[in-house]
């Protein structure tokens, strides 16, 4: 019984290691792939790209930007090998206009959280309080940015959205923008994703989560160029980002980890 059982566990580590060694092979050293990606990614795939490129020598070069904006970038460049927005709803778009293979996959998940200034000097406890007078906000654009239409998402479910936009003061571009706003206190609050929010200290801005009612949860997905000039290195760098060792990244930087059976927990998009 127990040589069996080493026999079992000999085979199991063989294939663990083959399986590895398959996807270092399948990179080719001095490689370097083009990454269209959100910006509110950049944290995790910076981390993740540099581990990559030490793994199999295949360097990676990103494009950030607002999820949005991207799109117009791979469609008039027709360059590029992976394309990772911060919304199933872009992805869905490059696929219709056929720049993505449909085959994607969902890698981490991101969640939308309200910050406020630190020490919350407004008392704003939640979206209500959003639409209080002279409450600066600031919202992503949302026809720029995945976070502006999760925002406003938040905000028409909880019924605040028509009273809160005479207080939106800030349109950005992307989140990031969002966040240092607050930080310096130009804004009294916004909506960003929680794993954005993460990125700050408690001495930059307090996060207030949203109730799971209201809240939108985004699967960030990632998906291989039709026009990709290097398909083998690319399926590598996407499988290496749905592996395990990937989703420790992710959920260090404050992502949650991709979802087995649906794209969201219940009561969240």
């Amino acid at each position: 019984m127990q040589a069996r059982r080493i026999v079992l566990v000999t085979l199991l580590c063989a294939l663990i290691t083959v399986g590895v060694l398959a996807l270092v092979r399948a990179a080719t050293p001095g490689t370097t792939l083009l990454v269209h990606s959100g910006a509110a990614l950049r944290p995790a795939l910076d981390e993740l790209g540099a581990m990559f490129a030490k793994k199999t020598g295949t360097s990676i070069d990103y494009n950030y930007k607002g999820s949005a904006c991207l799109l117009p970038d791979v469609c008039v460049s027709q360059k590029g090998d992976a394309f990772i927005p911060g919304e199933q709803y872009f992805m869905q778009q490059a696929v219709e206009r056929g720049l993505v293979k449909p085959d994607y996959r969902v890698v981490a998940t991101m969640t939308t959280v309200l910050i406020v200034q630190a020490g919350n000097p407004k008392k704003i406890k939640g979206l209500q309080d959003l639409a209080k007078p002279g409450i600066r906000l600031g919202l992503g654009d949302p026809q720029a940015v995945a976070i502006g239409r999760a925002a406003r998402e938040c905000l028409v479910k909880a019924k605040v959205w028509q009273r809160a936009q005479k207080n939106i003061v800030m349109s950005a571009q992307n989140v990031t923008e969002l966040s240092n706003a607050v930080k310096l206190k130009q804004l009294d609050a916004a909506i960003v994703w929680d794993a954005t929010a993460a990125m700050y200290g408690s001495g930059d801005m307090v996060a207030i989560p949203i109730p799971a009612k209201y809240t939108v949860c985004s699967p960030v997905p990632a998906g291989a160029l039709k026009f990709t000039k290097n398909p083998r290195e690319t399926q590598a760098f996407l499988s290496f980002l749905a592996s395990p060792e990937a989703t420790r990244v992710f959920v260090a930087h404050g992502f949650g980890a991709p979802p087995k059976t649906k794209p969201c927990p219940p009561g969240r998009r």
